[in-house]
């Protein structure tokens, strides 16, 4: 059953069931616009939307019990291949044909969505990972310009002159250990750089255990520095924090600038600003949502039209305003878009390296241990015990 809500749009016989995660804090208010949008140019077609909380295991479940949903939200690249091996998905690339979204869609979203030659998903966003999001009061009250800060060494120097001052440098959510895999990820990326990264997660994680060690060192010293209750809290629980000035930072994925557009009187530049994570200038650490399409769930010409719409610019162009995210295709003005957008579409457009968070980089078998790893980490603390487990983990992706 679903466990957060199902909603009818009057669905029709035939119709389109749509899966997702999407939810508060991250995309339920940009739904609820594109599908208005899609009601609107495709009356005849009904969908009914069905959001899970713990969605990688509803969709699997459904898919064991041969009733999937006509099309699901998922991550692509890696994330994927599990999905694609067992036959799950539907190969789609006579959609991208007809449609020529070859050329349309950015290089990195487009190619996150070709499995074994043939195009299996609908990138619908990019997100950026590597954000710090900063109070510019508190800032200036601490006398810390965020852009001058070079390295995350320097970064948790600043972060112990917050704490000094009696002020929580920066929130770090605990709740969930995907925050703190994605705080880890930035400072590895920061202190070693990105072709680092490709090696750790792709090629060769053993001949990189020192590296991990210093950058879980370092995850540790920002996680001490988090308010007492930190563990309790998840991703919207600390942005709600922020948004309060209780505390001077908050690093996360820029769908949290979508939410900070609805909050009355908080304006980009002059309540908040937002860096790049110390060390990471140059570097665009990627997050991708995509529309897959499920095997042997009847696709016919409601499903071929949805996909067709959710992979369209006018779609796309209202997604990616309200969601806080670029828009994978460059055929979209940005012209209406917010100017915290539009400048990190420029940032993308200089940048010379594109990692992919975790959850896209590496297999969903390796995802999980990594998570593990560090639920283990935040009881243990124990570096160099979790730096093994990660070079597993990590292992665990190659040799699938």
């Amino acid at each position: 059953m679903p466990s957060t809500a199902t909603r009818d749009a009057g669905a029709r016989r035939g119709g389109v069931e749509l899966a997702h995660f999407w939810g508060a804090g991250d995309g339920e208010r940009m739904l609820a616009a594109v599908l208005e949008e899609f009601r609107s140019r495709h009356p005849e077609v009904g969908v009914t939307e069905t959001a899970y909380d713990n969605h990688g295991l509803e969709i699997k479940s459904r898919i064991l019990k041969q009733d999937p949903p006509s099309v699901f939200v998922e991550w692509p690249d890696r994330n994927l291949e599990p999905y694609h091996r067992a036959g799950a998905i539907r190969n789609i690339t006579d959609v991208w044909e007809d449609n020529g979204w070859a050329d349309a869609f950015i290089e990195g979203a487009r190619e996150r969505s070709r499995m074994g030659g043939e195009y299996v998903a609908v990138p619908v966003d990019i997100h950026r990972m590597n954000n710090v999001f900063y109070n510019v009061e508190l800032a200036e009250e601490m006398g810390v310009d965020p852009a001058r800060v070079d390295d995350p060494r320097e970064f948790l120097e600043v972060l112990e002159a917050c704490d000094a001052g009696g002020l929580v440098g920066m929130e770090q959510p605990k709740k969930n250990p995907s925050t703190l895999v994605q705080l880890f990820t930035n400072i590895f990326i920061g202190q070693f750089g990105a072709s680092a990264f490709a090696e750790l997660t792709r090629e060769d994680p053993a001949g990189l255990e020192s590296e991990l060690r210093e950058a879980l060192e370092l995850v540790d010293a920002y996680s001490e520095l988090a308010s007492e209750d930190a563990a309790f809290l998840d991703m919207v629980d600390a942005s709600d924090r922020f948004v309060a000035r209780e505390s001077v930072f908050f690093h996360q994925g820029d769908w949290m600038a979508g939410e900070y557009a609805d909050v009355a009187d908080y304006d980009y530049g002059r309540d908040w600003g937002r860096v790049n994570f110390p060390g990471t200038d140059g570097v665009y650490v990627m997050g991708v949502d995509s529309v897959v399409a499920a095997e042997n769930a009847g696709f016919g010409p409601d499903t071929r039209t949805f996909l067709e719409f959710v992979g369209s610019p006018e779609a796309l162009e209202i997604l990616n305003r309200i969601k806080g995210s670029i828009p994978p295709r460059r055929d979209i003005s940005l012209d209406s878009y917010p100017q915290f957008l539009q400048e990190q579409f420029a940032d993308f457009e200089r940048a010379d390296h594109f990692p992919a968070g975790h959850a896209l980089q590496i297999t969903p078998g390796a995802f999980v241990e990594v998570k593990t790893a560090f639920s283990d980490f935040l009881a243990d603390r124990d570096p160099a015990a979790t730096a093994a487990k990660l070079v597993d983990a990590y292992q665990v992706g190659l040799d699938g």
